[in-house]
């Protein structure tokens, strides 16, 4: 009896053993992703072995002085320094310890260096630094409920890209000059280039967009930001679009509520020009002039990027005004939304929150989309050069290696297209 107990025993943690080899063979060297091979591998994420957790990246198109391999300057056919215009790519990340940091990339020079990013008061920010986009004129970076902006006109150029650049070289430090209330648990944003030329001065059709990340049970969202699209399809994050503003005077880089609204000159903010309904578990965003792009992620499960058409999202027969929206109160009452309620933006007369009645909300739901690509875990955030959409990724940060199936040290790209 004692034997057969034993054998017993034997069989049963042998059969676990098998299980568990089984599982881990598959988990770490199955064939996994559909679409990967689609995807071509760009440059190295810088800090990983620093301890930098990367979240966000932006773009932007700068000048540089040429040098030869050893260094040195080189001179053009009139004797002064030669030079050229090459992608600079900004990778937010925060530490394990000390100051969140933004990584600089060169597409000709490579690494370039590091900030430090440091509070209006000086002190460091430590922050989660989950997106990071500029203009040029103007750095924003996005962080729970909050984005934090810098401005400066310390350059040259006047522009704050430049600057970020510079102090990069000697890994130096950024300072914000301001910050406003998201209205969102901010997570991630994107500057849109309409023209893809940083260096021409209109931005008329130029934007900046601020997103939220949701998931259910750890990471909510306000539940009016829970709608129903015409699809029928249930969102649970807002994305919002800002104008960009260029003026000297403005803090923020970005048009804010005007004088005809009736709010405290204090109390002014950037105004929302229009809201875009997503799906959960997004990180990242990146608009082109045809189509949107969605990073979505969480956890050691594969990601999904996520394609759709711009042309369709932005119909207004694809929208409803905020206000339109219902909820249900406490006593079961069916109410209307009644305008969305800026969290810092007050009436001079009664101190209520300022509400705007004419937002729309757009729908980016399977209705409008036209693709999407099953890709290794701890997809973040997204830019774009040209006509290609870059990925980064979390997954080679130190508290994530021993777990994740594929360590990606490496930023990747695609073309997104619609399924034939």
């Amino acid at each position: 009896m004692k034997h057969k107990k034993l054998f017993i025993t034997a069989t049963v943690i042998f059969t676990v053993i098998v299980f568990l080899s089984i599982f881990i063979t598959i988990w770490f060297w199955g064939d996994k992703y559909k679409n990967f091979n689609d995807f071509r591998m760009e440059f190295e994420i810088p800090g990983l072995d620093e301890g930098a957790c990367p979240q966000g990246m932006g773009n932007f198109k700068g000048e540089y002085d040429v040098k030869d391999e050893n260094g040195n300057p080189v001179l053009d056919e009139n004797g002064k320094q030669k030079t050229a215009y090459q992608e600079y790519f900004f990778i937010s990340a925060y530490m394990k310890e000390g100051a969140s940091r933004i990584y600089v990339m060169g597409d000709d020079t490579g690494y370039v260096g590091f900030v430090s990013l440091k509070n209006t008061d000086g002190s460091d920010y430590t922050g989660h630094a989950g997106g990071v986009a500029t203009n040029g004129y103007t750095l924003w970076v996005v962080s729970d409920d909050t984005v934090f902006v810098a401005k400066t006109g310390s350059s040259a150029k006047d522009n704050i890209a430049y600057d970020l650049i510079k102090a990069a070289e000697n890994n130096g430090e950024i300072k914000f000059t301001a910050s406003f209330a998201a209205n969102c648990n901010a997570s991630f944003c994107y500057f849109y280039n309409d023209d893809g030329d940083a260096s021409n001065s209109s931005y008329y059709n130029d934007r900046l967009y601020v997103g939220e990340f949701y998931r259910d049970g750890n990471y909510p969202t306000a539940q009016k930001h829970h709608v129903t699209t015409n699809n029928g399809d249930k969102n649970t994050a807002f994305v919002y679009e800002y104008r960009i503003s260029t003026l000297s005077t403005n803090k923020y880089g970005l048009e804010t509520l005007s004088s005809t609204d009736s709010v405290l000159e204090k109390s002014r903010v950037p105004k929302i020009q229009k809201i875009f309904s997503i799906t959960d578990e997004i990180q990242g965003f990146a608009r082109t002039k045809t189509g949107l792009t969605l990073s979505q992620s969480y956890g050691l499960k594969n990601s999904n990027i996520l394609y759709y058409d711009w042309s369709e999202i932005s119909k207004e027969a694809n929208s409803k005004l905020y206000k339109d929206f219902k909820y249900t109160d406490a006593d079961g009452n069916e109410k209307g939304y009644g305008g969305f309620e800026y969290a810092d933006a007050h009436f001079a007369s009664s101190g209520a929150n300022y509400r705007d009645t004419n937002l729309r909300v757009y729908f980016v739901d399977n209705a409008v989309k036209r693709n999407s690509y099953s890709i290794p875990s701890m997809s973040e955030g997204l830019c774009v050069k040209g006509d290609r959409v870059y990925v980064l990724f979390e997954s080679a940060a130190y508290k994530y290696r021993p777990f994740v199936r594929q360590v990606l040290k490496n930023v990747y790209s695609i073309v997104p297209k619609a399924k034939a």
